[in-house]
């Protein structure tokens, strides 16, 4: 008899031990499957759908200056989106709405990118000019990480605070608009 034996319980029958070691084997290998299709899915979800590759010729120098005309423009549009914030928290999602111009904004930056073909390795015409439109859109994209951390960060910490602020601005404009 085993040391944890219980009275009228009898022991594992040593015949069935390699189905007892098969068993094992089966559960634990199905759980780190779960486990690997779990993270797979995840980061496949997190890096976002494959872009197809570039093709046709690379921009010309009026192209490339149309391209220039898009990317300062997307650079206002960051900046007054990240100044104008503050009156989103009326809404009823405010970070989600943020969050969704987010991903709008950063598939123009990329699809800017592939239009404009500013990752192209090609030491052809304007090669200079895509590689300092690169660095531009690279200078922005680090930009809006760094607003969207903050972004981020505020709603966790004083998201509530806003939202009451802007509720108590809402029952103000109501109370004054009854009293007229």
């Amino acid at each position: 008899m085993g040391r944890w034996h219980i009275a009228g319980v009898p022991g594992r029958d040593p015949r069935f031990r390699p189905y007892r070691v098969a068993m094992w084997v089966a559960y634990f290998a199905a759980a780190l499957l779960g486990i690997g299709i779990l993270i797979f899915n995840v980061a496949r979800n997190l890096r976002g759908p494959a872009r197809p590759p570039p093709a046709g010729a690379l921009p010309t120098r009026a192209a490339l200056r149309l391209c220039l005309v898009d990317l300062e423009g997307l650079y206002r549009e960051q900046n007054q989106r990240a100044w104008a914030l503050g009156s989103e928290f009326e809404g009823p999602d405010p970070l989600g709405t943020w969050n969704a111009w987010a991903r709008k904004w950063e598939r123009e930056v990329d699809d800017l990118g592939d239009r404009c073909r500013l990752d192209a390795t090609d030491k052809g015409e304007g090669h200079r000019e895509r590689t300092e439109l690169a660095a531009a859109r690279d200078a922005m994209l680090a930009l809006h990480r760094a607003y969207q951390a903050q972004v981020n960060r505020f709603a966790q910490e004083e998201g509530d605070l806003a939202n009451a602020a802007a509720e108590a601005l809402a029952h103000a404009r109501q109370a004054v608009g009854e009293a007229r």
